[in-house]
């Protein structure tokens, strides 16, 4: 039954998308390294936490409902490069979704991030207070799976937990509304395709 939910084709057209927008956020970031272009709006020793939504899943399958994920990340400035500023950090995230196969019978599944996180900030639109950037993430992904496995001639609930390696790239752009809080949208794999959000610079 679950085989029929799980849709390959759907997959397969959303990494190739967000591989296609990593390419060309990779390209153009690279293009500005060339020219020495240093990032303005986010410099060595800021540190910027943002709280964002993600949108977009690759597993759960057709007919399940899912919500945009929540997560927390925070990042620090610690390197100026000759063309941006290196930061590092941390993300931790949570998305629930489920799946309703009748009225008494709810299929659910929670996954949980924790991945450290690495970028480089890059003016490439040479707006005083945009921010420009992309890095990867390496971390681990936890899912629980509530389901029904039929026993002895009745439903039975079954719990599964598993453990996921996690490894993303992630291009994105911040925009600051004043000096310290700005809002921000993010593209690459994780909790989702595509995380929208506020940032605050401390």
């Amino acid at each position: 039954m679950f085989s029929k939910l799980y849709n390959p084709k759907i997959v397969k057209s959303m990494k190739k998308l967000t591989k296609f927008f990593v390419a060309v956020a990779v390209i153009v970031l690279l293009a500005a390294a060339q020219s020495n272009v240093k990032a303005q709006a986010f410099q060595n020793g800021d540190m910027v936490a943002n709280l964002g939504a993600g949108f977009g899943w690759y597993s759960y399958g057709y007919g399940a409902t899912s919500f945009p994920a929540i997560s927390v990340s925070l990042e620090k400035g610690v390197k100026e490069l000759d063309f941006g500023i290196l930061s590092v950090g941390g993300i931790v995230g949570f998305k629930k979704a489920s799946y309703a196969w009748s009225s008494q019978y709810d299929y659910s599944w929670t996954d949980i991030v924790a991945a450290a996180r690495g970028a480089v900030h890059v003016d490439v639109l040479k707006i005083e207070k945009l921010d420009t950037y992309a890095g990867a993430a390496l971390g681990l992904r936890f899912e629980t799976y509530n389901y029904y496995d039929y026993v002895n001639f009745n439903y039975k609930k079954v719990k599964k937990s598993t453990v996921h390696p996690l490894f993303a790239f992630y291009v994105g752009g911040r925009y600051f509304f004043t000096e310290n809080l700005a809002g921000f949208g993010e593209l690459g794999y994780g909790l989702g395709y595509l995380t929208l959000g506020l940032s605050y610079k401390f």
